[in-house]
């Protein structure tokens, strides 16, 4: 019963986190369903992925209190190193291996400055979780993970498509400016000796 409940927050997190384009409160959200999986993997008897989940909502912290970026990526390494050396303390075969990697793309992505990016990090992380959560049998985090790919696909497609819109706008607008026509620049004129 309690493990559901950290579940469900964490899919509310999951399923919110997407639609949200500042990054303050992107990783307010994410942070708190870090730390509702780690509750929830640790429930199902997962510790490596509830150690990484607890290391990713310390990045989130730091990431949201730390103003210098040096600062931020050298603890974001030294947390990966921390990951690393706990996973094989925890070491339980292949779901151990695919928590660190996927964790580790998830580090990777809330490093990035821009939204887009992250999402995209995100994306490429996704198939390591949705592996992890098959093998141990954390059905609930296999929902989350669905709503996680389709929402960061969804948004993802958002901007691709609102990109070729500028773009192909942009193209129209100096190809009318090129355009023989009234709109034409004049140019020299030239008279006839008569």
């Amino acid at each position: 019963m309690i493990a559901t409940a950290f579940g469900c927050m964490a899919l509310l997190c999951v399923i919110s986190w997407p639609f949200f384009s500042d990054y303050k409160k992107v990783v307010q959200i994410q942070s708190a369903g870090a730390a509702a999986f780690a509750m929830y993997f640790l429930m199902l008897g997962s510790p490596t992925a509830a150690i990484a989940c607890l290391i990713s909502c310390a990045q989130l912290v730091v990431s949201a209190s730390v103003r210098d970026r040096y600062v931020v990526v050298r603890l974001y390494g030294a947390s990966l190193i921390i990951l690393s050396f706990l996973s094989v303390v925890t070491w339980h075969g292949i779901p151990s291996a695919l928590a660190l990697t996927g964790s580790s793309l998830g580090s990777l992505a809330r490093l990035q400055t821009s939204t887009t990016r992250m999402k995209g990090l995100f994306l490429l992380g996704a198939p390591f979780w949705l592996a992890h959560n098959l093998i141990v049998g954390a059905l609930f985090a296999l929902g989350t993970d669905a709503v996680s790919l389709a929402s960061n696909l969804a948004n993802l497609m958002r901007f691709v498509v609102r990109r070729r819109r500028t773009v192909s706008f942009s193209q129209r607008s100096s190809a009318s400016a090129n355009a023989p026509g009234i709109f034409a620049q004049a140019g020299p004129v030239s008279t006839l000796g008569i």
